[in-house]
């Protein structure tokens, strides 16, 4: 601990050298300056924790050494000495945070607790200062992973791993870096990709998965506050926050920023989405209409590339409290229970058999919600359904069952085949594979998998890349890539025959794609081989 004493008297600056016991202060070493000049010089040399200055001196005052030192030392304290009771030098120095302000003839003990409170301040600053040292690589990290931290809270919220209540709309996403007001509602938007309209390689989906998020924040939240987040059943949601006096302006807002959303992505992303747009909701009540925007999605299962509105939406015409559950006979399929679903449906049948409220149109109903459980099933499972209702080993229906025997048969029948499709014996995987290897020369395709096994184009990609670890793209190029080694390293066979055997017409982009692949082309591969044609 340093301090500097400055006084244009010397008189003064060595009483109070003389009369402070600077030992018991812990105070190391004591300097003295007799004007602006002389103290600015010994800020330069020395670390000063402590100045006491008189305030009126020739040339420069105190108050002018203080504005000084605030700017070149801001953690020095400093404690003023003056005779004159000037309420202009008090008001300044107290606008400059001066420590103290005394007036001369000072009593020494009472300096001497200003200089030991002075310290004790200086002491609090100077750990206070090292902490902030200590912690700031966090925050800088917190600031750089905020954005994460509140992905991961609605990421959470909304697969129920934590539960927010009705008085948590301000202090639980403030945990997370996320500020709510308390009257603020929530609207969300799910953003659902249909269909890419062209095959992308593992690093291209990638990228395009982010764009389409980055895309949504730009245009759905666009000047508004909110977030868009990726939920665990892989859809896009835009989350918009807006107070009482924001929702009006919001509600009339959102439908054409969805609508230039939806065109904007056909247009420069090669996909088509739809738009599904809830109700405002309080922070507790986020998950439930999440769920309800979910299940409108799965259950739209003709109309695409649009925007729908959950308040728009149609009543159920057939309201009968006799109906099945189908979501659980849908996660019974599932999990395949295939006797126990066909058990049910029989069950079912035969209590409506004896309601008599159970006429033509409930009938309509059973039928309609049967197969739109199986529609979501396949869907969600990514089997094609179109292929599957058309198979001639499934009973066809020119017209909805007229009566409870024809749905039944129709029925069983549906779900042993569904069975059949979701548990097939032979992994679709090697089956591909060996597809794949058989048919090298030929344009393989995307949709001529997926035919070939009867699943969704999608899908198709989405499993392919979860159990092989690569896009089908890459798959196909990798193996091409692999037999072209072989051959180039193993045989004398003209290269260009080599790449017209897998495919290849044009010499120059084969040339391309094994270089990329091996990092050499194949006429220097061959050379390291030790082959001797090329």
């Amino acid at each position: 601990m340093q301090v500097l004493i400055v006084d244009d008297e010397m008189y003064s600056v060595m009483g109070i050298k003389d009369a402070i016991n600077w030992d018991a202060l812990g105070v190391s070493a004591v300097f003295d300056a007799y004007n602006m000049r002389e103290a600015v010089k010994i800020f330069q040399e020395q670390e000063i924790q402590i100045m006491i200055s008189d305030i009126e001196m020739p040339k420069n005052t105190g108050i002018e050494l203080l504005e000084w030192v605030n700017e070149n030392s801001p953690n020095t304290e400093t404690i003023f000495l003056t005779a004159h009771d000037d309420f202009r030098f008090m008001q300044r120095a107290v606008q400059l945070s001066s420590f103290d302000y005394m007036m001369k003839p000072v009593e020494y003990e009472v300096l001497e607790e200003a200089i030991r409170k002075a310290i004790l301040s200086v002491n609090k600053k100077s750990a206070e200062l090292v902490q902030s040292e200590q912690y700031k690589p966090y925050y800088e990290l917190w600031n750089k992973k905020k954005t994460l931290l509140s992905e991961r809270f609605w990421y959470d919220l909304l697969s129920e791993r934590i539960v927010a209540r009705e008085n948590d709309n301000c202090s639980l996403p403030a945990e997370y870096g996320i500020t709510l007001k308390p009257d603020d509602r929530l609207l969300p938007v799910i953003v659902s990709v249909e269909n890419w309209k062209r095959e992308l390689s593992t690093r291209d989906e990638e990228v395009m998965e982010y764009a389409i998020r980055q895309s949504s924040s730009e245009l759905l939240i666009a000047d508004s506050r909110g977030e868009v987040v990726q939920t665990k059943n892989g859809v896009t949601l835009a989350i918009l926050y807006f107070s009482p006096e924001e929702e009006s302006t919001l509600r009339d807002r959102i439908g054409d920023r969805c609508n230039m959303y939806i065109d904007a992505c056909s247009q420069y992303l090669n996909c088509t989405v739809s738009c599904y747009i809830g109700e405002p909701v309080r922070l507790h009540e986020l998950t439930v209409m999440y769920k309800t925007l979910l299940s409108m999605e799965y259950n739209n299962l003709s109309e695409s590339n649009q925007l729908n509105w959950l308040s728009k939406q149609s009543p159920d015409p057939f309201p009968d409290p006799c109906l099945p559950d189908f979501t659980a006979w849908a996660l019974l399929l599932e999990n395949g229970k295939e006797k126990e679903l066909v058990q049910q449906l029989r069950n079912s049948l035969q209590e409506l058999a004896s309601d008599r409220r159970f006429g033509a149109n409930a009938l309509q109903a059973y039928y309609q919600g049967f197969l739109q459980m199986i529609h979501y099933l396949l869907q969600k499972k990514g089997l094609s359904a179109h292929q599957l209702l058309q198979d001639t080993s499934v009973p066809q229906m020119k017209a909805p069952p007229r009566t409870l025997e024809q749905m039944e048969e129709w029925g069983i029948n549906l779900i042993q085949k569904v069975y059949c499709y979701l548990f097939q014996e032979e992994s679709v995987i090697p089956r591909l594979k060996a597809f794949i290897a058989d048919h090298l020369r030929e344009n393989i395709t995307r949709e001529m998998l997926a035919e070939y096994v009867h699943l969704n184009p999608a899908y198709l990609s989405r499993l392919f890349k979860k159990e092989v670890g690569m896009s089908i793209t890459d798959y196909l190029l990798n193996e091409r890539m692999r037999i072209a080694k072989a051959l180039i390293a193993s045989s004398t066979m003209p290269i260009s025959e080599i790449a017209q055997s897998i495919g290849y017409s044009n010499f120059s982009y084969f040339s391309k794609m094994f270089k990329r692949v091996y990092q050499a082309n194949p006429q220097q591969f061959r050379k390291l081989s030790g082959s001797s044609n090329s």
